[in-house]
């Protein structure tokens, strides 16, 4: 499978309707829209060279911190394109989330999408737990506050 595949695959199992079993169909709707078709995928592939570079040895960690990166990254294009933000009309060549569905369901589609983020990476950690808290760390120093993209 090419890193491509597993980035998708991953992305999708994330989204996927049993994964998401019970969410309001709208949200469903704009999480998907929201992650796909995906740009280039840039800090997946990243994550996936890293790992691969270091010995990469436990595939469901790897393929859960970069869908988790990407879903954090997809989660801060739909909060930056909102009005208080960017107000951008477009996003990935269609509209924006709060062009296409409104302020409220993009506020809470990029919250559901960090809380997703966030529940794929717990849930990809069952064969070695003891590698969550340093990815956990890592990841979430690079989206909150001092220096992450919350931050600015």
């Amino acid at each position: 499978m090419t890193v491509d595949d597993r980035i998708e695959h991953a992305l999708e199992a994330a989204l996927s309707c049993e994964a998401l079993h019970g969410t309001p169909p709208r949200l469903l709707e704009t999480l998907r829209y929201a992650v796909f078709p995906g740009g280039a995928r840039v800090r997946p592939r990243l994550c996936l060279a890293v790992s691969m570079a270091c010995g990469g040895d436990d595939t469901a960690l790897e393929e859960g911190a970069a869908s988790a990166i990407e879903l954090l990254h997809c989660a801060s294009l739909v909060h930056d394109d909102m009005p208080c933000f960017d107000d951008a009309a477009t996003r990935r060549g269609k509209p924006s989330i709060h062009q296409a569905y409104g302020e409220d369901l993009a506020l809470l589609t990029g919250d559901a999408l960090i809380v997703r983020a966030f529940q794929v990476l717990a849930a990809s950690c069952g064969s070695r737990p003891e590698r969550l808290s340093q990815v956990l760390s890592v990841i979430s120093n690079g989206v909150g506050a001092p220096g992450g993209i919350v931050a600015g």
